[in-house]
């Protein structure tokens, strides 16, 4: 048990299933107050239910976090319910499988359209912007904080996954600045970046792309990396990116 998270506030984004849904109800087990948000109201009702089931503190927002709107809603809501936010972990983001061509490969560089480049990094790189820009101001206030993006081992590497690629490299980028920024503020700002997880998302790519027996790894990782970094890393870490895949 972590006791640094009792009583600590934690906004969870793209918490309504698969790594957000895990983190959420891990922190809400640890004794922080939970607030959700995800686009799809019965997958946010599906984690709050078993947040609340497990005695745990919690209350949801359903929306979309790349919308200014959206962030402002969950500031005030999470505001109004506990008075402070303590965490954010940005989670939220994704790669459509429609983004593959003929549902096999994903698209080349070439052959993206800006419609469906702007999706993605809409998804994964504005959605963890405007959090980061909503919050930070509170967490100023507060004089502390600790913010956690999701990034990927496809924004480490070479990787065919084009637009997905470029938002996650850049989200380690903006963590790093916003690092920088921060840290005057007794605020930290960190990235994990996981390899292949096992995941429904994750299994529906490996099926389209011929890799359907690929090892995989658990989404409990990604979990352990966050508590890591909310409960045990050391005080001045701030700026890193926590790499679950092997890079030899």
């Amino acid at each position: 048990m972590c006791e640094k998270l009792k009583g600590q506030v934690a906004i969870v984004t793209g918490a309504g299933r698969g790594i957000g849904r895990d983190i959420a109800l891990t922190l809400a087990q640890h004794g922080a107050k939970v607030v959700i948000v995800s686009r799809t109201q019965s997958d946010l009702d599906g984690t709050l239910g078993g947040i609340r089931r497990s005695g745990g503190d919690c209350v949801a927002v359903c929306g979309d976090v790349s919308a200014p709107h959206t962030v402002d809603v969950l500031v005030k809501k999470t505001l109004d319910v506990y008075g402070c936010i303590d965490i954010l972990i940005n989670n939220a983001g994704g790669y459509p499988l429609e983004m593959y061509g003929g549902g096999k490969q994903p698209l080349k560089i070439w052959e993206w359209t800006g419609e469906q480049w702007d999706k993605i990094i809409e998804s994964n790189l504005k959605t963890t912007f405007m959090c980061i820009s909503k919050v930070l101001p509170q967490m100023i206030k507060q004089r502390g904080g600790t913010v956690v993006n999701m990034s990927s081992r496809m924004g480490r590497i070479a990787s065919e996954m084009g637009a997905y690629a470029a938002a996650k490299a850049a989200v380690i980028a903006l963590t790093k600045t916003a690092a920088i920024q921060a840290e005057p503020y007794g605020i930290t700002v960190n990235a994990v970046s996981p390899g292949m997880l096992d995941t429904p998302g994750q299994r529906m790519y490996n099926e389209s792309t011929g890799q359907a027996d690929a090892a995989m790894g658990a989404t409990k990782e990604v979990v352990d990396a966050v508590l890591y970094l909310l409960c045990r890393a050391p005080r001045g870490m701030t700026g890193q990116s926590l790499d679950l895949f092997k890079t030899v």
